[in-house]
C-alpha cells in the first residue's frame, strides 16, 4: 500500500514540475488580443469605473498549484461587464440607479439606432426576415 501512495505522490511532483516549467500556450500579445476582440464596442454608463475595472477579477490571494503565466488569458481579459451585472452594486454603493443611462446615454451609443427596434422587426416578419419561417404549417 505505500508503494501505491509512493507512486501517485511522485507522478503528481513530476506532473507539477512539467506544468511549471512549461511555456504559456499563446504567442505574445495574445492577451491584448483577446481582450480587443471580445470589449464592447460602447462603454459601460452610469457605472463607477471602479466596478467595471474590479468585473471577473478573482480574490487575491489564490492558492493555485501552478502559478499562472504572464501570458495566459484571464477570465478580466475576455469577461466584461454589462450593466445588468454590475447595476445592483453600483445602486448599492453610488444610490445612484441606471435610470438616466437607460433613458438618455445609451440612445446616443453607436449602433444603437440599428438595433432599437430589431426585437418588432423579428416579430412583424416571424424572424425570417421576409421569407417564411422553419416548421410552420402553412
Amino acid at each position: 500500500m505505500t508503494s501505491a501512495l509512493a507512486l501517485k505522490v511522485a507522478a503528481r511532483w513530476m506532473s507539477l514540475q512539467a506544468a511549471q516549467s512549461r511555456k504559456a500556450d499563446q504567442p505574445p500579445g495574445q492577451r491584448q488580443r483577446a481582450e480587443e476582440l471580445t470589449k464592447p464596442i460602447n462603454k459601460p454608463k452610469g457605472i463607477l469605473p471602479s466596478i467595471v475595472n474590479e468585473n471577473a477579477r478573482g480574490v487575491e490571494k489564490r492558492h493555485d498549484t501552478v502559478k499562472p503565466d504572464k501570458r495566459d488569458i484571464r477570465p478580466e481579459d475576455v469577461f466584461h461587464g454589462t450593466p445588468n451585472q454590475m447595476g445592483v452594486r453600483n445602486l448599492a454603493e453610488t444610490g445612484k440607479d441606471l435610470q438616466k443611462p437607460i433613458e438618455k446615454q445609451i440612445p446616443k451609443d453607436k449602433g444603437y439606432d440599428a438595433v432599437k427596434n430589431l426585437s418588432q422587426y423579428l416579430i412583424r416578419t416571424d424572424g425570417g426576415g421576409g421569407a417564411e419561417p422553419e416548421g410552420r404549417d402553412n
